[in-house]
């Protein structure tokens, strides 16, 4: 059996830097880290936010912005393991070919993280989007290239929506 993991909300706490980010993008936010997060849980996007809270902030920029500063290094570090995150991959990876699948957009930002956060090691591959491609289709492709993946009982593990659809489809 295979175990592919989502990497930010899944594996670790990327939180403190997606808030850092959208406060410093929308100077006047007043929210709170727990105000920010319950918005995100109930499935509030940035552009529905910024409409509601922030109108006079136009979305396109913002999201340019968003997309330009998300992985530089400063938020980056900002990032931690969850407590049991290495605990758990290394029970898992006695007896299953794990693998990682997010949607970075730098392989080297993505593998510096990995390296600093003690998870660089525990996968078998790592695949990210690199801005230009879904989650689907890398899925769809490695699958191809690697027939253990295809052949075996898969395990998709990710915090998001879209994320376990995927895996249920695949």
């Amino acid at each position: 059996m295979n175990i592919i993991f989502d990497l930010d909300g899944t594996l670790i706490d990327s939180s403190e830097r997606m808030y850092k980010l959208f406060c410093c993008l929308v100077s006047q936010c007043k929210l709170t880290k727990k105000e920010y997060w319950d918005l995100k849980r109930d499935k509030v996007n940035h552009k529905e936010l910024l409409k509601m809270r922030y109108p006079e902030i136009e979305f396109s920029k913002f999201n340019k912005e968003w997309m330009r500063s998300i992985e530089k290094k400063y938020y980056l570090d900002m990032d931690q393991n969850y407590p049991d995150t290495l605990d758990v991959l290394y029970s898992l990876d006695k007896s299953f070919d794990l693998y990682l699948l997010t949607a970075r957009q730098s392989k080297t930002g993505l593998y510096d993280e990995l390296k600093r956060l003690s998870l660089f090691g525990f996968f078998r591959k790592i695949l990210l989007t690199e801005g230009c491609k879904t989650k689907e289709e890398l899925l769809c492709k490695v699958i191809k290239d690697i027939p253990d993946l295809g052949d075996k009982r898969n395990i998709f593990i990710s915090d998001m929506g879209n994320d376990i659809l995927l895996g249920n489809k695949m």
